[in-house]
């Protein structure tokens, strides 16, 4: 007899939980290959169902190949174990839930501070739209992107970076990688990038992903190095001239005028240039970005709203030049656009009705506020060799260079055992890493400002040996490679006394 609780069914329709019964036994080799079953109506019977409820099971069992009927017969258990749709029964195992590394301080993670995302304009806005705009959101969207989001870049464009854009030249994507993989598919086949070094390394990452060739161009202190960039024999050039990730420079107006020489060279040359992070700006005015400035309709403009709104967005944007769209839009036009409806439709309300300026200038205000704050703890932390600190006007991290013997590495690796992870300098190299040495990188966005003393007392620990190495006369008043042995020894107290609590 198979007799089965249907009470136990848990909201499945009793044919359904039957089926899943039988499969079950069938699985598990209580109902043996070839066995007859039972009639349909003795099941039906036995379990106080309907016979169409057994019919039901039956019939998708069969479908399935875990049945076979035979005429005047019944049904019998398949022994063919070849049927494509026969599977073995496994478990799914619940989710592991992400390990996150609880960190002191993060200065690696260059990422956006959440809890300055304007969520109550946003949802202002995006409760506007909403009712604005009803079952438009769930249409299919443009290819291109929103024509309202479009039209709101090109008069951003216009006003903060010189660029006289028109919508129809912006292509809106989910993502810098997304729109990388587009972009590529537009440019020579055997065009070879040059990425700079050092450089953000998810560039690289991007090329080798989409199986691109690409070399590397060094850095002077005004942007590219032009001999460099020259003897890389590289068609295209990957650049941040507005600010350069990590090294933090500005490309002078007179780079940026040799770079677009280079550009003028060779119809096979062209420039990405990559504004990720322009908005922040601390003092003077920017300097137009190469696509404005450009005569030859070669320069990609690149930007995204990550940095300044939220990772969660994922909105961002190229501008193509003239005979790039034209290609776009020829091999590309029967894609949808992969970036929601109504997430475009709130940026474009979000930017036209000014709200974005206005949440630009208090993270502008913010991000300058942090970075001093920082800047001010390592320099009133004694232990912490610092022998210069740069990276003040723009973006949202500093270079330490320090005046240490410890070697990279070491430096890591004792910040970590005290609960700081930080990146150095020469990381970023593919070549030439020890031109970079001993200059850390260190992403202050997510710091809390009311630990900032703290984790300089911690980092500051990284070297206390060292410190104590080179300590030759302890009088007072002497300096030990710029430490007054008076600062150094108070601070050592300090430490002491920190220890004893």
């Amino acid at each position: 007899m198979l007799i089965y609780d249907l009470e136990q069914r848990d909201g499945k329709s009793k044919y359904e939980y039957l089926y899943q019964c039988l499969k079950e036994d069938i699985l598990n080799g209580k109902l043996a290959e070839g066995e007859k079953m039972p009639s349909k109506r003795q099941l039906a019977k036995e379990n106080g169902i309907s016979v169409r409820t057994v019919i039901n099971a039956y019939e998708q069992l069969q479908m399935e190949g875990y049945l076979q009927s035979r005429e005047r017969s019944g049904y019998y258990v398949v022994s063919d174990f070849d049927s494509p749709l026969r599977y073995q029964k496994i478990t799914i195992p619940d989710p592991t839930p992400e390990k996150e590394e609880k960190w002191v301080a993060d200065f690696a993670s260059n990422t956006t501070v959440y809890e300055k995302f304007p969520f109550s304009m946003w949802t202002k806005v995006m409760r506007q739209v909403l009712g604005d705009y009803n079952l438009h959101l769930i249409m299919r969207g443009e290819f291109l992107g929103s024509p309202e989001l479009r039209y709101e870049i090109a008069k951003y464009l216009y006003h903060n970076r010189s660029m006289v854009v028109s919508p129809d030249c912006i292509v809106i994507g989910t993502g810098i990688e997304y729109l990388y993989s587009k972009l590529i598919g537009l440019l020579p086949e055997h065009a070879v990038y040059a990425v700079e070094n050092p450089g953000y390394r998810k560039i690289r990452l991007i090329y080798e992903e989409l199986g691109v060739k690409w070399t590397w161009t060094a850095m002077a202190e005004n942007g590219i190095h032009m001999g460099s960039l020259r003897s890389s024999q590289a068609t295209v050039v990957h650049t941040s001239p507005e600010h350069h990730y990590p090294l933090g420079t500005v490309m002078s107006a007179r780079r940026r005028q040799e770079l677009l020489k280079w550009l003028e060279e060779s119809e096979e040359h062209y420039i990405i240039e990559d504004d990720y992070d322009c908005e922040f700006r601390y003092n003077g005015h920017s300097i137009p970005a190469l696509f404005g400035l450009d005569t030859s309709g070669r320069v990609i403009y690149m930007n995204t709203f990550s940095k300044t709104l939220s990772p969660g967005i994922r909105i961002s944007y190229m501008v193509l030049p003239p005979k790039l769209l034209e290609r776009y839009v020829n091999s590309a036009n029967f894609f949808s656009n992969t970036s929601s409806n109504l997430e475009q439709h709130t940026l474009a309300r979000f930017l036209r009705d000014g709200y974005f300026d206005r949440h630009l200038n208090r993270l502008r205000k913010y991000y300058l506020s942090q970075g001093e704050k920082l800047k001010h703890a390592i320099e009133c932390t004694p232990t912490i060799p610092v022998e210069e600190i740069v990276g003040m006007e723009t973006g949202t991290h500093l270079l330490v260079k320090l005046h240490t013997e410890l070697p990279d590495a070491e430096v890591k690796r004792r910040a970590q055992e005290r609960g700081i992870h930080l990146c150095c300098l020469s990381e970023f190299c593919i070549e030439e890493q020890k031109r970079y040495e001993h200059v850390l990188v260190l992403n202050y966005s997510g710091m809390e400002e009311e630990r900032m003393q703290e984790v300089a007392e911690l980092l500051g620990g990284v070297f206390d040996s060292e410190i104590a190495e080179k300590r030759g006369i302890k009088s007072r008043g002497e300096r030990i490679d710029g430490i007054s042995c008076e600062l150094y020894n108070k601070s050592a107290k300090v430490a002491n006394k920190k220890n004893r609590i």
